[in-house]
């Protein structure tokens, strides 16, 4: 996922998340569990819940509109990484070029420093 796709559901999510209700408890509006599922399927997160009992046993359950957004924001945080990680990897070999650059101008500035001295002494 690029930036600029990564931004464009950050804004959906912010966009969702102001149609939230202000009170805890009251019940969410038409359709906005659905905006979320939508959303979470579209950046790859989780959109089930795992409880893992004392046993060992687990229950998968639907997640909660909370889980959902938490959800999404590790899934949108996990992209921007990877991207970053790209980005890094790209820049490095930048640096190594640049770098082998540098140190050929050197050997010839110290080259011709050389040559220069050596035609100087009689």
């Amino acid at each position: 996922m690029t930036h600029k796709e990564s931004e464009q559901y950050r804004l959906k999510l912010t966009e969702i998340i102001k149609r939230l209700p202000k009170e805890v408890g009251k019940e969410l509006p038409e359709g906005l569990k659905e905006d979320l599922l939508d959303l979470a399927r579209e950046v790859g997160a989780c959109t089930r819940s795992v409880h893992i009992k004392d046993n060992g046993k687990r229950d998968v359950y639907n997640a909660s509109t909370e889980d959902l957004i938490s959800n999404i924001h590790q899934a949108l945080n996990t992209a921007s990484t990877i991207e970053m990680c790209r980005i890094s990897s790209r820049n490095l070999w930048i640096a190594v070029i640049a770098t082998i650059i540098t140190l050929l101008a050197m050997l010839a500035a110290w080259a011709a420093v050389v040559a220069k001295v050596k035609g100087c002494v009689p």
